[in-house]
């Protein structure tokens, strides 16, 4: 539980350098990353290792543990690295994505982007159908009407039916391609 709530507080957050900012690009990414202040990168991982003993990082294939690499390149805009966990030289389990513009920010998961599009979604639907209840008569259940040879109508207020005529330059409902009985039912 305790790693969710540091993952939670670390999407929060962002990082940059701005000296490194002009020099960036596919061979600079990885050293930019690794440097001391960032708070995303974990200093015991077999890049550091390579690293410290200058050894090339063709080598991190052969290693097992945790490991960053260059995932995405768009030059010179956006590069993402992965921070992976390889269990051998064929399988690797992704831990996170970091996306850098110059400045290094945590990727969300699927799970709270998708979270946050349905809920935007849902925002919209249900300020529709406040706005379509606003127009009706009723209240809750007596508000639809259905009828197995028409389907559903709903029955409009008179003072909001003169505000849509007003809203149609002609003054007439037939501009929107609809037409409404006097007593306002559809």
């Amino acid at each position: 539980m305790a790693a969710v709530d540091i993952q939670d507080n670390l999407l929060g957050i962002s990082w940059v350098d701005s000296s490194w900012i002009p020099i960036l690009y596919h061979g600079s990414v990885l050293d930019y990353f690794s440097e001391r202040s960032n708070p995303f990168y974990d200093r015991t991982c077999n890049n550091e290792v390579v690293k410290m003993q200058r050894l090339i990082l063709e080598l991190l294939n052969q290693m097992v543990g945790v490991e960053y690499i260059l995932l995405h390149v768009q030059e010179p805009i956006l590069f993402i690295n992965r921070k992976q966990q390889r269990q051998s030289p064929a399988q690797v389990i992704p831990l996170a994505d970091y996306s850098i513009a110059g400045v290094i920010y945590p990727a969300p998961d699927l799970g709270p982007v998708m979270n946050s599009r349905v809920l935007t979604a849902v925002h919209g639907i249900k300020s529709a159908f406040v706005e379509a209840m606003s127009y009706c008569r009723y209240t809750q259940s007596h508000t639809c009407r259905y009828h197995s040879s028409k389907g559903c109508w709903w029955h409009f207020r008179r003072t909001r039916a003169k505000d849509w005529r007003k809203a149609c330059p002609s003054g007439s409902d037939k501009e929107r391609g609809r037409t409404y009985p006097r007593n306002h039912e559809i």
